[in-house]
């Protein structure tokens, strides 16, 4: 039983996703847009393939029992280009799959093997994936435990989030708690290349960026010089930042970049984030990069 309780922890740790009590206030993705997606009518479809643009639906899956509450919700592409639609249906497998209980041999990381074009049945796949990992947890633990048993969450949505003639975002939320002190969250995105689904990684971005990261990490921690910015991280050196390990993601007003927990600050310090304006990024990216920015 303690090893099946304490395996979680490790690996919420190793993901640099804990998300500590009495933590700075996070700043996150922005809020997906809202839109009546899950009632898409053909014209609009149509309409949206003449103008470029990606349609979707949204589809979901939820249950809550003794054990716990879970749930996905997906902003699921219906129509666009094909290689574009194809290719943020992967990344939804893949980020459903990502798993942060369990074995940690068991990453189910795009395991879905079915139709990409069946939203309802890839979100089932993983939810039944999901539900039955913690489920089995929980079971196993009301076995040797006394008293109540915590009970345990799990939510995960993908929602489309931006879009501009050239490229297209979604972003990424989650959040999982197996009964502990607290639970972890996860917050990442993802840009695509509309005319060939390409994702946007950092290697698009080819000069230093120290100067750019310092920059938005002092306005995060709301600190003016090096010293005090180097006191409120958890590195050793500070003379070389390190990126994100999440991928930058365009969003409206400029690129954001978001650390996780743990991955350069302590739990308390939230997730540190800040935007730079396309106006700035341009400077710092390639041909590549250029061309997709507004």
């Amino acid at each position: 039983m303690y090893k099946r309780v304490l395996q979680p922890i490790v690996f919420v740790l190793l993901m640099a996703v804990v998300y500590g009590c009495n933590q700075k206030t996070q700043t996150s993705l922005p809020s997906p847009l809202q839109n009546d997606s899950a009632s898409v009518t053909v014209n609009e479809q149509e309409d949206a393939q003449k103008d470029g643009k990606l349609t979707y639906k949204q589809v979901e899956q939820s249950k809550k029992d003794k054990s716990g509450e879970y749930k996905i919700v997906v902003d699921f592409p219906t129509s666009g280009n094909p290689i574009l639609v194809n290719a943020i249906r992967e990344y939804i497998s893949e980020s459903l799959g990502i798993s942060y209980a369990g074995e940690m041999e068991n990453n189910m990381q795009g395991s879905y093997s079915g139709d990409l074009g069946d939203g309802q049945k890839m979100i089932d796949y993983y939810f039944d994936l999901k539900y039955k990992e913690f489920k089995n947890a929980h079971d196993e633990m009301a076995e040797h435990m006394q008293g109540d048993v915590p009970t345990y969450a799990s939510e995960t949505e993908i929602h489309y989030l931006y879009e501009t003639d050239k490229f297209v975002t979604y972003e990424m939320k989650k959040y999982e708690d197996m009964g502990g002190a607290h639970g972890g969250t996860f917050i990442s995105g993802m840009t695509f290349r509309k005319s060939d689904g390409r994702r946007v990684e950092w290697d698009l971005f080819t000069k230093s960026m120290q100067d750019v990261i310092k920059k938005g990490l002092k306005k995060y921690f709301e600190v003016n010089t090096d010293e005090e910015l180097e006191n409120s991280l958890s590195l050793e050196n500070t003379y070389l930042l390190p990126l994100p390990a999440t991928p930058p993601v365009f969003t409206k007003e400029g690129v954001l970049f978001t650390y996780q927990q743990y991955e350069i600050a302590a739990y308390a310090a939230g997730l540190p984030s800040f935007i730079v304006p396309y106006n700035e990024a341009k400077s710092l990216m390639n041909t590549t990069g250029n061309n997709l920015l507004p």
